[in-house]
């Protein structure tokens, strides 16, 4: 009877060697002052930011500094969103021109990076670096202004999971910038529109070694390469009515979900008053056959959120609906004086990305994502106090090969 050739010569099949993580081949690298720009005319667009940074690209820092000169009006008074709405559009594109993160205004990515689950220090409105000049007593620089937005490409910081190729200097990706309009951003402008300079710092991966310091091979690129994650918002699906709504949702369906942000704006009015309009109790959000939410108080999912991302300095009933925000400093440049951070008014949150250590939004494993089709069922059921818009921001993750609906390439096959 034939034997096995290999049997007969007394060989052994050796099984694969196993690579070792794509990062122990290499290094987080920060490029700054890639982009420098200035813009001085509400509705001005700023140059495209074509991002040519050769590795992976983790995500990018935009540093925003606003300064008004000469103001002579007694009594400058800005939007609730101001300074952090001051573009009216930001869009991350990718090399087909299809829109990775936006199109939306500055204000929605501010809300991606307090809620986004990427750091442990998350609030803009918080950080050191964030100060507002005074808007009274005839300031000349009144509503001047410094912060800084963090465009997120990286998903998860472990694994990791999402970098976006940039290989030989290729433009793989362009940011474009709109500034906003006088209307969105004052109710009484200063004497003149404040010059916008945004400057943009690059983070990426370097290409990896091809094999470590004893000769064991590495992975050429980051798991499940080519995973992408998106940040879009609704666009005119949620007008609401005073009272009951029960309403279908469809921004995103047919993607995992890893994060999804509602903002409730009162019609011909503010967040704030979204936030004493929003239904107490939600009497559900139903996801497929299934309630997510029964019968929800918003105290209780404001603590949640409290909880989740350690901001406290909300009263959480929002009897009188307030964002936290530093103080408004003297003089441009100033140090604000440091406060809790708090929650946003008319915004909450539901995250599928708080499954590992601690309940924190971004310690994930990426196994509890909430798989959707093109043709699920998700329903807002709510009493509203105010007829409002509902607007959906949805985090959603394209896996790796087109199949949208399997999400076992991010989670290593578990």
């Amino acid at each position: 009877m034939a034997q096995n050739t290999q049997a007969a010569h007394g060989q052994q099949t050796q099984a694969p060697v196993r690579k070792r993580s794509f990062l122990v081949g290499t290094q987080a690298v920060t490029e700054g002052l890639d982009y420098d720009q200035t813009v001085s005319t509400y509705g001005g667009a700023f140059q495209s930011w074509s991002l040519t940074a050769t590795g992976w690209l983790k995500g990018i820092w935009l540093d925003f500094l606003i300064v008004t000169s000469g103001n002579s009006v007694a009594t400058v008074a800005a939007t609730e969103n101001y300074p952090f709405n001051i573009l009216g559009n930001i869009e991350l594109d990718d090399i087909n021109n299809e829109a990775i993160f936006g199109p939306f205004d500055s204000y929605t990515a501010f809300l991606i990076n307090k809620y986004g689950g990427y750091c442990n220090s998350e609030d803009p409105a918080t950080a050191a670096t964030y100060y507002r000049v005074a808007l009274t007593s005839t300031n000349a620089a009144a509503g001047s202004s410094h912060f800084n937005l963090w465009i997120p490409l990286e998903i998860v910081l472990r694994d990791p999971l999402g970098p976006v190729a940039s290989v030989n200097n290729t433009a793989a990706l362009t940011l474009r910038m709109v500034y906003n309009t006088s209307a969105n951003l004052f109710s009484t402008a200063p004497t003149s529109a404040p010059s916008v300079r945004v400057r943009g710092t690059q983070v990426f991966y370097w290409e990896p070694k091809g094999t470590d310091k004893s000769g064991r091979p590495i992975n050429g690129e980051p798991p499940a390469a080519g995973t992408t994650q998106y940040w879009t918002q609704s666009s005119g699906q949620g007008a609401l009515s005073a009272g009951t709504n029960n309403t279908q949702l469809n921004t995103a369906l047919g993607y995992p979900w890893r994060s999804y942000i509602f903002m409730l704006v009162r019609s011909s009015g503010t967040r704030a008053n979204g936030e004493l309009d929003w239904p107490d109790p939600l009497i559900g959000l139903k996801f497929e056959a299934n309630m997510l939410y029964s019968q929800y108080q918003k105290v209780l999912w404001n603590q949640q959120m409290a909880r989740d991302y350690g901001y406290n300095g909300t009263n959480l009933q929002q009897t009188t609906p307030a964002d936290v925000r530093f103080t408004d400093v003297a003089a441009v440049g100033t140090q604000a004086t440091a406060l809790i951070p708090g929650l946003e008014t008319g915004v909450k949150v539901l995250n599928f990305n708080r499954d590992f250590a601690f309940g924190k939004p971004g310690s994930e494993t990426r196994r509890t994502y909430l798989v959707t089709s093109s043709a699920s069922n998700f329903i807002f059921n709510g009493s509203l106090g105010n007829a409002g818009t509902l607007f959906s921001i949805v985090n959603y993750v394209a896996p790796a090969g087109g199949n949208k609906g399997d999400t076992a390439s991010l989670t290593g096959g578990q």
